[in-house]
């Protein structure tokens, strides 16, 4: 069931900004997460300009290999990218939202939590592909740290 779950969610963050205009980009990204260790997924990043100039949402899924068990998140995150000179090679981003953590270990009941994310982080200029690295802090029960990084791949308008 819970492959199931993450398979459905993946099919979503990915599937999701097929009807919006504006230039979406999707991608894989890579975490590390101070409790759990090393992660794989995919986020999606679909600006919203109407709203506000460098505005963003960004649902993404994370799948964690921790000792004993299984975790995985799925946040879903407001990003604003400060405006910057078109000759400067980074962008500044940061970005606030909400994160739902499941936490299955081997041979135990899983445990599922809310909670928010506060983070930032820089984006590269490149000609094609978006990358992208970042840190944040998830505030639920306790807190975590994530570093992550990933790379985007524009599709859409």
């Amino acid at each position: 069931m819970k492959k199931l779950l993450c398979v459905v969610a993946l099919v979503g963050v990915l599937g999701a900004p097929a009807t919006v205009s504006a230039q979406v980009s999707l991608g894989p990204a890579l975490a590390f997460h101070d409790d759990f260790d090393f992660g794989i997924g995919a986020f999606a990043d679909i600006p919203v300009p109407s709203l506000a100039p460098g505005l963003s949402i960004v649902p993404n899924f994370l799948f964690w290999f921790p000792d004993g068990g299984d975790a995985w998140e799925l946040n879903g995150d407001v990003s604003y990218a400060f405006q910057v000179s078109e000759d400067t090679p980074v962008l500044p981003f940061a970005f606030a939202g909400l994160n739902i953590l499941n936490i299955g270990p081997d041979g135990g009941d899983s445990k599922t939590k809310i909670g928010l994310n506060l983070g930032g982080g820089i984006g590269f200029r490149a000609e094609r592909l978006q990358p992208f690295v970042g840190a944040k802090f998830e505030i639920q029960d306790g807190s975590g740290f994530v570093i992550f990084g990933g790379v985007g791949f524009p599709v859409g308008g």
